[in-house]
């Protein structure tokens, strides 16, 4: 893929980034409980106490950081992610743990609108998704880098695995600091400070109806990750290591087929089209996975793999077209705000998903999952509704 030198520094810091990500999501909790003796408990309640607040601040705090080049605020915030979760290596007590908490999550919570305004900022239109979709890929394959690194030194040596994970996941945001520095944002809406920061135009209704679609679409990753296990562990007539074998190719079709699978959308039509088809593809791996609970042994182990590869490419395809519309329908100087409620669908997946998905699973089994099948089967039935506009045609012709 031929790009240009801003594109190769937003996606090696993409990487970065996720490799830190990838060490702190697959160790932080045992970082948390063994190392800092934090009560499961106060762990669960500081967790839901964060995401609420973020949930609440997200938006306004984006609204007002439209006032500054987002590159420079890209970069602030990669530095002061870097300092908090260092500071985990040297609190020693519930308060600083819940305080240092809030803080990281406010500042992730943050960074994600931000670095999706800039990226649709400097991204070229015709190749906006494409590079998305290599940066995604890129992404999970830092997660996994960043993941196997903290398995193998927490292994090898525990009391030095542990620490490892916060100073990993402080030294990547760091790196990516200094990786930002080269990007190019002379001449886009990224480079203009903002006045007047909380007029002018606001999610309208549709905005909103789009960010409540996609976090229905996004229940795909409660299923695979909450659902599925819980399914599998229900039963004792499965395949030793199904679960992960499944998950491994989760990871490996985002890693391998997310450019190829983002690569026709440029266009907002093309990004409706693929909403449908990622709702089929949902809906047929929920199915396939519902059906395989009636067998046993290997062709239990076969549809259930068969069909979590069926959903992630339907997630995948999701992912790219649901980026290339949320950008699409937000105005280019108020794109900060828009991309912060578009996350909100993220964040309701998140809090609400695992519950869903479970009581799908222990409540319903087999029916739980045709219902699942029906939901996404809907969710694409109700895209062509929404009569998207593509902006920059739109922009052309008048």
């Amino acid at each position: 893929m031929n790009v240009s030198p801003t594109v190769k520094s937003l996606l090696v810091t993409a990487f970065v980034n996720a490799a830190g990500t990838g060490a702190f999501m697959s160790g932080s909790v045992l970082y948390f409980s063994l190392h800092l003796h934090i009560a499961g408990d106060t762990l669960a309640v500081t967790l839901s106490a964060c995401a609420l607040i973020t949930l609440i601040t997200t938006v306004p705090i984006s609204a007002f950081l439209e006032r500054f080049d987002l590159k420079s605020v890209i970069i602030f915030l990669h530095i002061f992610r870097g300092v908090t979760y260092s500071a985990y290596l040297l609190i020693d007590s519930v308060p600083a743990f819940m305080a240092v908490t809030l803080v990281a999550t406010i500042a992730d919570r943050l960074s994600n609108p931000a670095s999706q305004a800039l990226l649709a900022s400097v991204l070229p239109s015709d190749r906006r998704v494409e590079i998305m979709a290599w940066r995604y890929s890129l992404q999970n394959a830092g997660v996994g880098l960043g993941a196997l690194a903290v398995a193998v030194s927490i292994s090898l040596n525990p009391t030095f695995g542990y620490p490892l994970i916060m100073a990993l996941n402080g030294i990547s945001f760091f790196a990516a600091a200094i990786l930002m520095v080269p990007v190019d944002t002379t001449g886009t809406p990224a480079a203009m400070k903002r006045r007047n920061v909380f007029a002018g135009e606001w999610p309208n209704p549709r905005y909103l109806a789009f960010v409540g679609l996609s976090a229905l679409f996004l229940l795909s990753d409660a299923l695979l990750t909450v659902a599925v296990p819980l399914q599998v562990s229900d039963r004792e007539d499965v395949i030793a290591g199904l679960v992960g074998v499944a998950f491994l190719a989760n990871t490996l079709i985002k890693v391998v087929l997310q450019p190829r699978l983002s690569r026709n959308i440029a266009t907002t039509g093309a990004a409706a089209r693929a909403m449908v088809q990622a709702g089929f593809l949902l809906a047929a791996g929920t199915a396939l996975i519902g059906v395989s609970c009636l067998f046993s042994s290997w062709r239990l182990g076969a549809g259930m793999i068969f069909g979590v590869c069926v959903m992630t490419l339907g997630e995948t395809r999701f992912l790219a077209a649901s980026w290339w519309i949320s950008v699409e329908l937000a105005p280019v100087d108020k794109q900060p705000r828009f991309l912060a409620v578009y996350s909100l669908s993220a964040t309701a997946e998140r809090t609400v998903g695992p519950l869903i998905a479970s009581f799908i699973v222990i409540h319903f089994g087999v029916a739980g999952w045709a219902a699942a099948a029906m939901l996404f089967i809907l969710c694409a039935a109700v895209v062509p509704t929404f009569r998207f506009v593509d902006r920059t045609l739109s922009e052309t012709s008048a």
